[in-house]
């Protein structure tokens, strides 16, 4: 009798979800789409003002939040990519996943947008280690971005990781004491 040779061992769990960001993202699509579909006919239904109407109102707006942070979550693990993509929608659709990290509402101030070429989903995740730098804000200072063209603006200081991992992208970061300022590319 021979030994039959050992099964070869299961990639990572992250490599396995990373496997699953595109077909997991289309699922969600069609999903919202139904959703988004039927709330958007009951509430053309409904009479202004009415309790019931304000309801689905917060419901469906839930429902787009939620659709926006599973987009930005699942771009997390998808291949790499480097199109050309403005940059404020590329700053919105990342911003939800930021907001997490945060742990807080994280506004955005749009000043001016332009064409960036970022390289993602690395860039997203670079984003990430700054979004961190927020979490040392005093509570009575509320975290914000701005937008200026390419320049992404954080009102905290970058923490070293986030210089190394922007840096090591090719993007330039400049970090103070009370503002961060980082060129998307």
């Amino acid at each position: 009798m021979t030994d039959a040779p050992a099964p070869a061992p299961a990639p990572p769990a992250g490599d396995r979800m990373a496997g699953l960001a595109r077909p997991m993202q289309h699922a969600l699509n069609n999903l919202f789409m139904v959703l988004h579909a039927n709330l958007d006919s009951v509430l053309s239904a409904m009479p202004e003002g009415d309790k019931a109407t304000i309801r689905l109102q917060r419901a469906s707006t839930g429902a787009r939040d939620m659709e926006l942070l599973l987009r930005a979550y699942f771009r997390l693990g998808r291949p790499q990519d480097r199109n050309p993509v403005d940059s404020g929608k590329f700053v919105e659709a990342v911003r939800p996943v930021l907001a997490q990290a945060v742990g807080k509402l994280l506004p955005l101030e749009v000043r001016s947008t332009t064409v960036i070429t970022p390289p993602r989903p690395e860039v997203d995740l670079a984003l990430l280690d700054l979004a961190l730098g927020a979490k040392a804000l005093p509570p009575t200072t509320k975290p914000m971005l701005a937008l200026e063209g390419a320049v992404l603006i954080a009102n905290w200081a970058a923490p070293e990781a986030a210089v190394a991992s922007l840096g090591a992208l090719g993007l330039t970061v400049e970090s103070g004491e009370a503002e961060t300022r980082v060129t998307l590319g």
